[in-house]
């Protein structure tokens, strides 16, 4: 499990309550706004015209999305992940932007000839420690 799991499971369940009852508070307007549109009987006196009719659901349409997807990562905890890179991957990262592969450990520059596994795992012949270039 990465740093970033960790700080998404660490998130407070009042928090999440929040997003929840926000996301639900948006998604109600949007689901209040398309239904009073549409069960109004067509022709009938104060009835809205075919015109607003569409024209409001094209503007609740993504109060029912935005809310719906707002309470749902909120109740979960998922659909909010990035993926981060540790400050070791990033200069890694930094080095390997350049053409050359580095240890994240020690920062030394890998040799061209040196064997890397099929899953990437590299042992870096200065400092010893293994590492992926994959994940790096």
């Amino acid at each position: 499990m990465n740093e970033l799991d960790n700080q998404q499971e660490n998130i407070a369940a009042g928090a999440r309550f929040v997003g929840v009852v926000i996301g639900c508070v948006f998604a109600g307007i949007g689901l209040t706004v398309l239904g009073f549109m549409w069960s109004q009987p067509f022709g009938g006196f104060g009835a809205p015209p075919l015109f607003f009719r569409i024209f409001a659901s094209f503007i609740a349409i993504p109060f029912v999305l935005i809310g719906g997807l707002t309470a749902y990562s909120s109740l979960t905890g998922k659909g909010l992940k990035k993926k981060r890179l540790s400050k070791r991957a990033r200069s890694a990262k930094r080095s390997s932007s350049q053409g050359t592969y580095a240890c994240p450990t020690c920062n030394a520059p890998l040799s061209d000839n040196l064997d890397v596994s099929p899953h990437g795992d590299v042992k870096c012949e200065y400092c010893s420690s293994w590492f992926n270039i994959h994940h790096a």
